[in-house]
């Protein structure tokens, strides 16, 4: 520690060196009130970039580059980059917006919400994709696209912490945000306005580091979004869910105030186009609906088993992937939906092993043992891709994939019922969501008795491909949790 300097000599140069220092005061002062040399580069550097876009306006710059430059999030349902085929909303509505736009899409991941944002506004990139909620507190910086999802904003906590009832209920509480979030400002404004409210607002690097610390109990509370929340309290039996706070919360890309509004412009026109012809709504359903239907102690389950019981037949699911033109994780999910992994599995309906198949089906799939895992998993497997044949040729992936995964639980005479049901009701019977709202309706008498193969348990099936679905996405997820935790350490 540096001892304090004796006061006994400061006199004797205090007063001169006040004196001098006024000769520089007054013009120090004057040219740090113009030239703030942390500031103004930053104003100057603004100024030329939004130039840039008068001489050539923001679609014409990404037209000419030929790509749409997009930062994102790694997060379970916004941008997974999955080395077999990249995953999350966000990626499916940009790749469709760049498509429109006849251009190729490059994405920045981003460590954190303000990252995000600074890539906006220093023009590394066209846009944010990245679950950004609209944010007044940055609407004189960037301008936000047209809402695509609304979410709501909800309290988590570890499971031996107290249910709080909202703000005024946790006096002194400590509240963790991610680095950026939309929702610190939203609080400190609550904070700033009523006076009961007592809280300590701390931001951690971003929602991983958040589950992560409620996981660990280095965290008691967290504020995070509706859809986050889910997936935290399926993923974790130590992570709780509490009650909503505040009003409902729009998601919608960003983009910066600095370029003109030519981009903005079309990104509102493609999100009208999208929601008119139901692309939105499918999209949004695809990412979201299989995980609000898993039963929380089958998603815990299953990520423990995956630990556990796995390993042995992974190798087998990615060659019999590799084979079928299968994403070798989906079928790791049938067989964990179908068996639990087991190989000596039997169904009270003669399925045997662990993709369940039936004997006369194993006989036509040439399989002799269906006790022998890696000749069932790619029997299994080769039975799918057989199935994905028979589903509406015009059907694409992933719909078409789902379609067949339906078939195998109830048969292709089953599906075909609901096919035909979907177009005598005007759905669409290329589309999931579109079958899978009728499935059900083939156990009804009133239904099931016009159709050609009559009865079946159509809820037993909307819930088995569900499960896979989300099955599937935790698979993607685990593997991009360990690699993001991996580059942490």
């Amino acid at each position: 520690m540096t001892e304090p300097r004796a006061r006994g000599g400061i006199g004797r140069w205090l007063i001169p060196l006040i004196g001098v220092g006024a000769l520089f005061v007054a013009p120090l002062a004057w040219w740090i009130q113009t030239w703030t040399p942390a500031d103004r580069p930053t104003q100057l550097a603004a100024i030329d970039v939004a130039e840039s876009f008068k001489r050539n306006p923001q679609l014409e710059q990404v037209r000419d580059r030929g790509v749409l430059r997009v930062a994102t999030l790694v997060e379970p349902t916004l941008y997974i980059p999955d080395s077999y085929r990249p995953q999350g909303l966000e990626y499916d509505l940009t790749g469709r917006f760049a498509e429109r736009l006849g251009v190729d899409v490059e994405y920045v991941v981003v460590p954190t919400i303000e990252a995000a944002y600074e890539a906006v506004a220093n023009n590394r990139v066209d846009l944010a994709a990245a679950g950004l909620a609209i944010d007044p507190a940055r609407m004189q910086r960037f301008r936000f696209g047209p809402p695509y999802l609304t979410v709501s904003r909800k309290f988590i906590h570890a499971t031996d912490q107290p249910v709080p009832t909202g703000l005024d209920d946790m006096e002194s509480a400590t509240i963790a945000l991610p680095t950026g979030s939309a929702s610190r400002f939203w609080l400190e404004r609550m904070i700033a306005q009523d006076k009961t409210i007592r809280l300590d607002v701390a931001e951690a690097q971003d929602k991983l580091a958040i589950l992560e610390g409620i996981r660990q109990g280095d965290i008691d509370h967290a504020l995070t979004l509706s859809h986050i929340a889910l997936l935290a309290h399926k993923l974790s039996d130590e992570v709780a869910i509490g009650p909503v706070v505040g009003p409902p919360v729009a998601l919608a890309w960003v983009f910066s105030r600095q370029a003109d509004e030519s981009l903005h412009q079309v990104a509102r026109r493609f999100f009208a186009g999208a929601r008119s012809d139901q692309q939105l709504k499918m999209l949004v359903d695809r990412h979201y609906a299989q995980f609000e239907r898993l039963d929380e102690s089958l998603s815990r389950r299953f990520l423990q088993d995956l630990e556990t019981h796995a390993r042995p037949y992974l190798p087998t699911f990615r060659r019999a992937g590799e084979r079928y033109e299968i994403d070798w994780r989906l079928l790791a999910s049938v067989g964990y939906q179908e068996s639990k992994w087991q190989p000596d599995a039997v169904s009270h309906q003669g399925a045997y092993g662990l993709m369940q198949i039936v004997l006369p089906t194993a006989r036509d799939l040439g399989l002799s043992n269906p006790a022998d895992p890696t000749a069932n998993i790619m029997a299994g497997a080769k039975y799918i891709a057989q199935l994905r044949e028979l589903v509406p040729d015009d059907a694409i992936e992933p719909d078409s994939t789902y379609l067949a995964l339906a078939a195998y639980n109830v048969g292709i005479g089953h599906l075909s019922d609901a096919l035909e049901l979907t177009r005598r009701q005007g759905g669409d019977p290329t589309q999931w969501a579109d079958v899978r709202e009728r499935l059900p309706q083939l156990s009804d008498p009133a239904i099931y008795r016009d159709m050609r193969y009559g009865y079946a348990n159509g809820d037993e099936t909307v819930n088995y491909v569900e499960n896979i679905r989300a099955f599937h996405d935790l698979m993607i997820w685990v593997a991009s949790r360990r690699d993001l935790l991996t580059q942490r350490q």
